[in-house]
């Protein structure tokens, strides 16, 4: 009984350190879209065509060039375009010498955590993308995954805090 009520008490804590520490946000400001990869994968080519001042992205695995050029076309004509990558996925060397090569400010996750395992992009102050998908060419041509798009700037600003964070190492 005793183990019980420690493990309750336990859970409670966690539940309000969790609160207190990351604000719920009422989402009646804006909407949220599902898409679900394979079908829907169109979408995030859509999101990045459309972009008019900035991505940031933070994935754990990036293996897809076709994303990786869209990325690239994206900061072409003018988006400010931010990626942060894991580096312990072996996979991620090569998209992330093409980004730097091509322009794109690209960094490596942190060591203090022990992955970064993200799966976010901000578009243009308002947008946000997130859920199961890495970018990588199964993920969008093969695997069952779902995500949601988040129209919302207040959302959008909490993506942002963590990402400039991440970003800042």
């Amino acid at each position: 009984m005793k183990k019980f009520i420690m493990v309750i008490s336990i859970l409670v804590l966690a539940f309000f350190v969790i609160q207190a520490r990351y604000p719920v946000i009422e989402c009646s400001e804006g909407t949220v879209k599902p898409i679900f990869s394979p079908y829907n994968s169109e979408e995030i080519f859509d999101l990045i065509r459309n972009a008019k001042s900035e991505i940031k992205l933070e994935v754990y695995e990036f293996s897809s060039k076709s994303l990786a050029e869209a990325l690239v076309e994206a900061r072409q004509r003018g988006v400010d375009v931010k990626v942060i990558l894991e580096p312990s996925v072996y996979q991620n060397n090569a998209i992330f010498n093409y980004l730097v090569n091509s322009g794109v400010d690209a960094s490596w996750a942190s060591k203090k955590f022990h992955n970064t395992h993200s799966k976010f992009a901000v578009f243009d102050d308002y947008m946000v993308l997130v859920g199961s998908m890495n970018w990588s060419e199964n993920a969008v041509k093969n695997n069952r995954e779902a995500s949601v798009i988040i129209y919302s700037a207040g959302i959008s600003s909490e993506f942002e805090k963590i990402f400039d964070m991440d970003f800042a190492g």
